[in-house]
């Protein structure tokens, strides 16, 4: 189930994913898929997800972030899905940020 990025995923799933992720969130926000799914080697694993928000509106992002992990559970099946949401308006750098965007990014 590897598509040509080497992300364990259908193409498929992942095309849930970005069509999701664009219908709640701005066009300068971006996505990352990070962990292990990102890594063709590793076998498993919940679907790790990194978002960066430029909603200036804190509840706004965060309601979208629960709307686009409901659709993904309810597209994608019974799966785990970690979302991180770096709402930059904010200006925290947690070290988390870092390794996840070194995931690849999918918007």
């Amino acid at each position: 189930m590897h598509n040509s990025r080497g992300i364990r995923l259908s193409d498929q799933d992942l095309e849930i994913i970005k069509q999701s992720f664009i219908k709640y969130f701005l066009d300068k926000d971006h996505l990352w898929i990070f962990g292990s799914r990102a890594d063709p080697s590793k076998r498993g694993g919940d679907i790790d997800l990194y978002i960066e928000t430029t909603y200036k509106d804190v509840s706004i992002a965060v309601d979208s972030k629960i709307a686009f992990c409901s659709e993904l559970q309810e597209l994608l099946g019974e799966q785990k899905i970690d979302i991180i949401l770096n709402i930059l308006k904010l200006d925290y750098n947690l070290p988390i940020y870092e390794v996840a965007k070194v995931g690849i990014k999918l918007v």
